[in-house]
């Protein structure tokens, strides 16, 4: 299986521009794992371009993932599929995003590591970092789902039922009434 790059050189990128295309594991994104269930080893579809289009570089990808999250309502796995298409405008400076159309767009110099005189793209990071901005905030199964239970109502059913106890401020207020 072909590898995705971890970083590309920008100046061969602004000459040469860079595609992918391909599966992988969703392994290579730690921090996107850590959210997904263990069964998130299915492989996705991945297509990624950059260029350079009138001194700007576009990133331009998408990305086609069966995820299994947790859902928050009923706490049991949830089967979704993530299905991305995302375009990124990398800016030299401020000044070029008053150009764009589009909202999406972030300064090279925030995210470019410099190695002696190269300036190297993280394309890995920048990626997973679209991807978790991509997942659902809060999880769930659709509110008419059968197989969703919610956590409080089993919880409801399990619970032994709740003993009044004498008040300890009740001896304070016959004294008040009195």
């Amino acid at each position: 299986m072909k590898q995705l790059a971890n970083f590309i050189d920008l100046e061969k990128l602004s000459t040469q521009g860079y595609q992918w295309q391909g599966e992988f594991q969703l392994s290579q994104f730690p921090r996107l794992a850590e959210l997904l269930s263990q069964k998130a080893t299915a492989k996705t579809t991945f297509t990624c371009e950059i260029n350079k289009v009138s001194g700007i570089y576009w990133l331009e990808f998408s990305v086609k993932a069966p995820l299994e999250n947790q859902c928050q309502r009923c706490l049991q796995a949830m089967d979704f599929l993530l299905d991305e298409q995302i375009k990124l405008a990398l800016l030299e400076d401020k000044s070029q995003a008053s150009v764009l159309q589009e909202d999406d767009w972030l300064l090279l110099d925030d995210v470019v590591e410099r190695v002696k005189h190269e300036r190297r793209l993280p394309i890995l990071t920048m990626i997973e970092d679209e991807l978790l901005l991509a997942l659902p905030l809060v999880p769930k199964h659709d509110y008419n789902d059968k197989n969703c239970v919610p956590v409080e109502i089993l919880a409801d059913e399990e619970e032994e039922p709740i003993v009044e106890k004498n008040n300890p401020f009740a001896v304070l207020a016959e004294l008040k009434e009195k």
